[in-house]
C-alpha cells in the first residue's frame, strides 16, 4: 500500500518519516492552512527526503508562476493539485515538467465518479477526501462506501486516518491504493514519532491488531 505522511513542518519531524517506510511526504503551500510552508521552507525541507520518497507539494488554485518556482527552486518531484483546479491546469503541469507526479484531490461528494473521469487522462494518482470548503484538512472521515464505485484508476484515502480507522477501512475491502494522512499522524496539532512509527509499521510491515 502506497502510504503518504503530509503537513509537515521541521526539520526533526521530516528526518525521523524518512526512517519510516513512507512513499510520500507531503508540504503544504497555502497560506490559509495551519501547515503552510512557504516556498523558501519547502526548499529547506524538501532537501532533507531522499530520492526513494516522493517529495510532495500541496497547493490550491495555484497560479502558474507558483508551480513553477516551487518545481525549479525546491527538490520538489509531485505536485498535488487541492482545489478547483480544471485540467487544463494539470495538462500544462504535466506537459511543462513530464517526469513531476500529478495528484489530483477530490471531494468525496455524490459528483466524484464524473469528477474522476474529467480529470483522468491528467493525473497519475487522485486522493479522496473529506468534502470541506476549506480544501480538506477537516480530519474527519467520510462514508468510505462511496468508493465502492471507484474501481480502474488508483487512489489514496485521506480524512483523519488513524491505524484503527484504517483497519476498520480494510474491512470494507475496496480498491484504494493507499493512505494519505495528517492529522492522523499528530497529537495536539503536532507530528508525533509514535503514531508515524505505528502506522508505517503496521502498513509497510506485518500487521498486527
Amino acid at each position: 500500500m502506497f502510504l503518504k505522511y503530509c503537513g509537515f513542518q521541521t526539520q526533526d519531524d521530516i528526518k525521523y518519516a524518512a526512517d519510516q517506510q513512507i512513499d510520500a511526504i507531503g508540504f503544504i503551500h497555502y497560506p490559509k492552512s495551519k501547515r503552510h510552508q512557504s516556498i523558501d521552507e519547502i526548499e529547506i525541507l524538501s532537501n532533507l527526503v531522499p530520492d526513494t520518497i516522493y517529495r510532495v507539494a500541496v497547493v490550491v488554485n495555484p497560479a502558474d508562476d507558483i508551480i513553477n518556482q516551487l518545481l525549479s527552486r525546491t527538490n520538489i518531484n509531485a505536485i498535488q493539485f487541492h482545489g478547483d483546479e480544471d485540467r487544463v491546469m494539470l495538462r500544462w503541469c504535466k506537459n511543462k515538467y513530464p517526469d513531476v507526479k500529478i495528484i489530483k484531490a477530490l471531494p468525496a461528494d455524490d459528483a466524484i465518479s464524473e469528477r474522476i473521469q474529467y480529470y483522468k487522462k491528467d493525473t497519475d494518482l487522485f486522493i479522496i477526501d473529506t468534502p470541506s470548503i476549506h480544501y480538506g484538512g477537516t480530519g474527519q472521515s467520510f462514508d468510505w462506501r462511496i468508493l465502492e464505485e471507484i474501481k480502474d484508476v488508483p487512489y489514496l484515502v485521506a480524512g483523519g486516518m488513524t491505524k484503527k480507522k484504517i483497519q476498520e477501512f480494510e474491512a470494507l475491502h475496496l480498491n484504494a491504493t493507499g493512505y494519505d494522512i495528517a492529522s492522523g499522524i499528530e497529537t495536539d496539532g503536532t507530528k508525533d514519532p509514535v503514531k508515524m512509527k505505528e502506522i508505517s509499521e503496521y502498513i509497510k510491515g506485518e500487521k498486527q491488531i
